[in-house]
């Protein structure tokens, strides 16, 4: 049985959604990294950030998994609870598909309220990363869900924050295609309540601007190596940009750098010299609120 929701968990929730909505319409871009586990979340924070992104493809990976909803929805549920709970900025988490249809949605949008999350990512693929062509959810299915979602916010006096994420771009369709779907999705899923549209896939700075003039809602992409750089993005009129799962890669290269050095039976004291100190980091988790094991 779902835990009831107390005024006190809603005041806090709704606190730091308003944030993320400030910070969402400033005229500096937000840039939202992808915490992976409460030590990410915490490393972020205190190094400035002033929200954080839940990635779901780097939950996953830290437990040995794959992305694509394949954590229960408790265990995904009680790993944002604890980035929440270790952290006093905003924290949105990756909702992924929902787990399921609207009434689903609507369950996932109560737990992720419960748990102290300001927000969630909805994207409308069917699937993606799989080997075979993506395809998304029909407009009028996906609505339902965004219904569902804000239905379910309104019941509890929340002020939830809505990341619709459109993977046209993930698709096979013609690049003309993609871009008239996407500007369509993005509108109607601002229509009906998203606070934020974010583009999976979109990496050209030319169709970057036409998403970030065309939409009538604050538009988020996902970065990678071929995106343009922050400051680009900004200039382009983009309100906020994540990068997934980039922070466990980059953490993986350096991991494997080392891991080469001592298979090969070498000298690993530059690596080791260049580690993030031991009593910094002891500090960092000695002193963040909240304080719970992971």
């Amino acid at each position: 049985m779902m835990e009831p929701i107390t005024p006190e968990q809603i005041e806090t929730s709704n606190r730091k959604a308003r944030r993320l909505r400030e910070l969402l319409h400033a005229p500096e871009i937000l840039v939202m990294p992808g915490a992976y586990d409460t030590l990410s979340a915490v490393f972020f924070a205190s190094l400035g950030f002033k929200a954080i992104q839940g990635s779901s493809g780097g939950v996953a990976a830290v437990m040995g998994l794959r992305d694509g909803e394949v954590i229960a929805r408790d265990e995904m549920v009680d790993i944002y609870r604890r980035m929440a709970q270790a952290v006093e900025v905003p924290v949105n988490a990756d909702g992924e598909k929902g787990y399921g249809g609207p009434d689903e949605t609507a369950e996932t949008v109560r737990s992720l309220i419960t748990a102290g999350v300001v927000g969630m990512n909805l994207e409308d693929s069917l699937h993606h990363d799989s080997g075979e062509p993506t395809r998304l959810a029909s407009i009028p299915d996906q609505l339902a869900k965004i219904d569902a979602f804000m239905a379910t916010k309104k019941e509890l006096g929340s002020e939830f924050f809505l990341n619709a994420r459109v993977d046209i771009f993930l698709t096979a369709e013609s690049p003309e295609r993609k871009l008239a779907e996407a500007i369509e999705r993005g509108n109607v899923y601002s229509e009906h309540g998203a606070d934020c549209i974010f583009f999976f896939g979109a990496n050209d700075p030319e169709r970057i601007g036409i998403l970030a003039k065309e939409v009538k809602a604050p538009i988020s992409i996902l970065a990678n190596a071929a995106c343009p750089s922050v400051q680009q993005l900004e200039d382009l009129g983009v309100a906020r940009v994540s990068y997934g799962t980039v922070f466990p890669r980059v953490g993986l290269t350096a991991i494997k750098a080392l891991c080469d050095v001592l298979l090969a039976k070498g000298d690993p004291s530059a690596l080791l010299n260049q580690a993030f100190p031991h009593g910094e980091l002891a500090q960092l988790l000695r002193d963040r609120p909240n304080a719970k094991s992971n």
